[in-house]
Protein backbone atom coordinates (compact mmCIF):
# COMPACT_ATOMS: atom_id res chain seq x y z
CA UNK A 1 0.00 0.00 0.00
CA UNK A 2 1.66 3.24 -1.34
CA UNK A 3 0.04 6.76 -0.55
CA UNK A 4 2.86 8.31 -3.20
CA UNK A 5 0.69 10.23 -6.07
CA UNK A 6 2.22 10.79 -9.49
CA UNK A 7 3.48 13.86 -10.37
CA UNK A 8 3.43 15.67 -13.60
CA UNK A 9 6.91 16.65 -14.92
CA UNK A 10 7.89 19.67 -17.01
CA UNK A 11 7.53 17.76 -20.23
CA UNK A 12 3.95 16.48 -18.93
CA UNK A 13 5.54 12.96 -18.43
CA UNK A 14 4.70 11.36 -15.05
CA UNK A 15 7.16 11.41 -12.40
CA UNK A 16 7.41 8.99 -9.23
CA UNK A 17 7.87 11.23 -6.11
CA UNK A 18 11.31 10.21 -4.77
CA UNK A 19 11.37 9.14 -1.44
CA UNK A 20 14.09 6.74 0.75
CA UNK A 21 12.53 3.20 0.34
CA UNK A 22 10.75 2.06 3.72
CA UNK A 23 9.41 -1.26 4.77
CA UNK A 24 5.94 -0.49 6.00
CA UNK A 25 6.13 -3.68 8.17
CA UNK A 26 9.12 -2.14 9.79
CA UNK A 27 6.94 1.11 10.51
CA UNK A 28 4.08 -0.21 11.56
CA UNK A 29 5.84 -2.17 14.08
CA UNK A 30 7.96 1.06 15.45
CA UNK A 31 4.79 2.62 15.56
CA UNK A 32 3.17 -0.58 17.55
CA UNK A 33 6.27 -0.25 20.04
CA UNK A 34 6.00 3.20 21.15
CA UNK A 35 4.59 3.44 24.52
CA UNK A 36 0.98 4.54 25.34
CA UNK A 37 1.51 8.19 27.39
CA UNK A 38 -2.00 8.29 28.34
CA UNK A 39 -2.14 7.43 32.02
CA UNK A 40 1.15 9.77 32.40
CA UNK A 41 -1.12 12.39 31.09
CA UNK A 42 -3.82 11.85 33.19
CA UNK A 43 -1.68 11.78 36.40
CA UNK A 44 -0.56 15.07 34.88
CA UNK A 45 -3.86 16.22 34.88
CA UNK A 46 -3.37 17.58 31.25
CA UNK A 47 -5.65 14.79 29.00
CA UNK A 48 -8.57 17.06 28.42
CA UNK A 49 -5.84 19.40 26.87
CA UNK A 50 -4.29 16.89 24.81
CA UNK A 51 -7.14 15.59 23.69
CA UNK A 52 -8.48 19.39 22.50
CA UNK A 53 -5.02 19.88 20.91
CA UNK A 54 -5.13 16.55 19.08
CA UNK A 55 -8.21 17.39 17.74
CA UNK A 56 -8.00 21.09 16.85
CA UNK A 57 -4.77 19.44 14.93
CA UNK A 58 -6.40 16.81 13.31
CA UNK A 59 -9.47 19.28 12.05
CA UNK A 60 -6.21 21.19 10.51
CA UNK A 61 -4.74 18.30 8.89
CA UNK A 62 -8.05 17.90 6.92
CA UNK A 63 -8.23 20.95 5.73
CA UNK A 64 -10.08 23.40 8.53
CA UNK A 65 -9.83 26.73 8.58
CA UNK A 66 -9.36 26.85 12.69
CA UNK A 67 -7.80 23.93 14.44
CA UNK A 68 -5.04 23.81 17.11
CA UNK A 69 -4.24 26.90 18.68
CA UNK A 70 -0.43 26.89 19.85
CA UNK A 71 2.15 23.99 20.05
CA UNK A 72 1.68 21.15 22.43
CA UNK A 73 4.56 22.00 25.08
CA UNK A 74 5.07 21.75 28.06
CA UNK A 75 6.06 25.58 28.37
CA UNK A 76 2.42 26.14 26.49
CA UNK A 77 0.61 24.23 29.23
CA UNK A 78 2.26 25.89 32.05
CA UNK A 79 1.70 29.24 29.95
CA UNK A 80 -2.18 28.43 30.21
CA UNK A 81 -1.90 27.52 34.23
CA UNK A 82 -0.62 30.54 34.72
CA UNK A 83 -3.03 32.51 33.28
CA UNK A 84 -5.74 30.54 34.76
CA UNK A 85 -4.07 30.88 38.32
CA UNK A 86 -4.00 34.65 37.54
CA UNK A 87 -7.74 34.98 37.80
CA UNK A 88 -8.09 32.00 40.15
CA UNK A 89 -4.90 31.96 42.44
CA UNK A 90 -6.24 29.61 44.96
CA UNK A 91 -9.74 28.28 45.69
CA UNK A 92 -10.16 30.47 48.77
CA UNK A 93 -9.72 33.29 46.52
CA UNK A 94 -12.60 32.37 44.06
CA UNK A 95 -14.81 32.00 46.84
CA UNK A 96 -14.37 35.43 48.66
CA UNK A 97 -14.99 36.84 44.78
CA UNK A 98 -18.36 34.43 44.56
CA UNK A 99 -19.35 35.92 47.56
CA UNK A 100 -18.73 39.71 47.16
CA UNK A 101 -20.19 39.14 43.56
CA UNK A 102 -23.26 37.59 45.57
CA UNK A 103 -23.91 40.87 47.70
CA UNK A 104 -23.05 43.22 45.50
CA UNK A 105 -25.67 42.08 43.29
CA UNK A 106 -27.93 41.74 46.15
CA UNK A 107 -27.58 45.15 47.62
CA UNK A 108 -28.18 46.85 43.82
CA UNK A 109 -31.28 45.11 44.12
CA UNK A 110 -31.99 46.09 47.26
CA UNK A 111 -31.21 49.17 46.18
CA UNK A 112 -33.67 49.52 42.88
CA UNK A 113 -36.91 48.26 44.96
CA UNK A 114 -36.27 51.10 47.78
CA UNK A 115 -35.94 53.45 44.65
CA UNK A 116 -38.94 52.37 43.31
CA UNK A 117 -41.25 51.73 46.39
CA UNK A 118 -40.17 54.93 48.26
CA UNK A 119 -43.31 56.76 47.78
CA UNK A 120 -45.03 53.59 49.56
CA UNK A 121 -42.97 54.12 53.03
Amino acid sequence: MSLQAPLLGAEGEQKAKQSPPTDEKAYLKGIADLPDLTPLLEKQGILGEYVAWRDGYMKWRKGDARGAQGENTLSDHNKRSAEFQTWYPTVKTYSFRRTIAFWGAVTCCEGCLLFLWIDLI
